[in-house]
């Protein structure tokens, strides 16, 4: 009986030092999702130096609050999503890291659209926005050419940019941007197989950001939900404050999506898409302008991500077939990880090494 009754006694400690934890656990994920941080607002100081309908073009400041006067880099993000990815948060900013190697950093921050937006085409955003972006640091800078890095689908417009305007790019980084749309994987190519027709291109709408996040959903079950993100975190309340502060923030950009214009994705799906695929077939258009890759001809470096659902890496590395000297580096990690996760450090390395030396042997990495 009284062997009975100590077993009793330690089932119940043990279930009530459970149960503490929990409570500890519980008390510590309402903390981390109630905190208040620099959650989409960029880490860095910055200044505005132009601005057209949403976009606005941010130029990095240094720790005097001046401009810094090293050679300027434009960061172009994908405009479907906030820019801010690319300058998380102090000590974690990929653009943050490239001026404190002694860039003059730039980031054009697209803005969320509305419904007079919905028109917005791939002219718009190229031969429009990042041309004049583009513009805008060289007269600042006084350098007839700057460095481009281009992230997503912001990597598709550099490129597109790049090849009608190659005298004013003087290196190219190309990070997760699909090129061969034919490659298995990711938003396109889903949306493909779901026997979808895509977006109107005569009559757009303007897409819905809960839309939007579903396409990504759909790729990643669970992964962008609530309680998917709910239960990561659940999962890593034993670390430190420091990383879930790093988890949470990155929990706001994944959430954080903007509405799409209609025509900017139809053109897109019925271009660059599976069964098109434009840019492998030389048939790529800009308004009427027939794109010549041959004339990208700057030092060019792309980077695809092992494990990115979103741009399959085979679909990334393919630049080779049309741009036969960019240098093709494939790293471990995510579509988000390796620009802004815990082994980011390795593609801010690289970047800032391209960037630096302008070397391009073309090797496989």
């Amino acid at each position: 009986m009284g062997d009975s009754d100590s077993e009793q006694e330690r089932e119940l400690e043990a279930l009530l030092a459970l149960s503490s934890r929990s409570r500890a656990k519980l008390d510590r994920l309402r903390e981390v999702l109630t905190s208040t941080g620099p959650h989409g607002t960029g880490a860095t100081p910055a200044t505005v130096v132009y601005r057209e309908n949403k976009l606005r073009l941010l130029r990095l400041l240094d720790e005097s609050g001046r401009p810094r006067t090293g050679p300027p880099v434009l960061f172009v993000p994908a405009p479907v999503s906030r820019y801010f990815i690319i300058d998380l948060l102090p000590g974690r900013s990929f653009a943050g890291h490239v001026a404190s190697a002694g860039f003059d950093v730039y980031i054009a921050d697209f803005g969320t659209p509305t419904r007079e937006d919905r028109f917005a085409d791939l002219a718009y955003y190229v031969d429009g926005l990042v041309r004049r972006c583009v513009r805008t640091v060289s007269t600042l800078t006084r350098e007839p050419r700057i460095n481009i890095v281009g992230y997503c689908l912001g990597g598709t417009l550099s490129l597109l940019y790049s090849a009608l305007y190659p005298e004013t790019v003087r290196r190219l980084v190309l990070l997760t941007t699909t090129v061969d749309g034919d490659v298995q994987g990711g938003i396109a190519w889903v949306a493909h197989r779901m026997g979808l027709a895509g977006e109107s291109y005569d009559e757009p709408r303007l897409v819905p950001a809960s839309e939007v996040k579903s396409w990504f959903e759909m790729l990643s079950p669970g992964s962008n939900s609530v309680m998917g993100r709910v239960s990561d975190l659940w999962n890593r309340l034993d670390d430190s404050p420091d990383r879930l502060r790093d988890v949470r923030t990155m929990a706001t950009w994944v959430d954080d999506v903007v509405p799409a214009p209609g025509r900017l994705l139809a053109e897109l799906y019925h271009k660059f898409g599976p069964g098109k695929n434009a840019l492998m077939a030389g048939t790529a258009t800009v308004g009427d302008r027939v794109l010549d890759f041959s004339k990208v001809s700057m030092p060019v470096m792309t980077v695809s991500a092992e494990k990115d659902t979103i741009a399959p890496p085979e679909g990334v590395d393919a630049i080779r077939r049309i741009v036969p000297h960019a240098e093709v580096v494939r790293l471990p990690g995510g579509h988000v990880g390796i620009v802004a996760g815990r082994t980011a450090a390795t593609l801010w390395k690289r970047t800032v090494d391209f960037l630096s030396s302008g070397g391009n042997e073309g090797a496989e990495s």
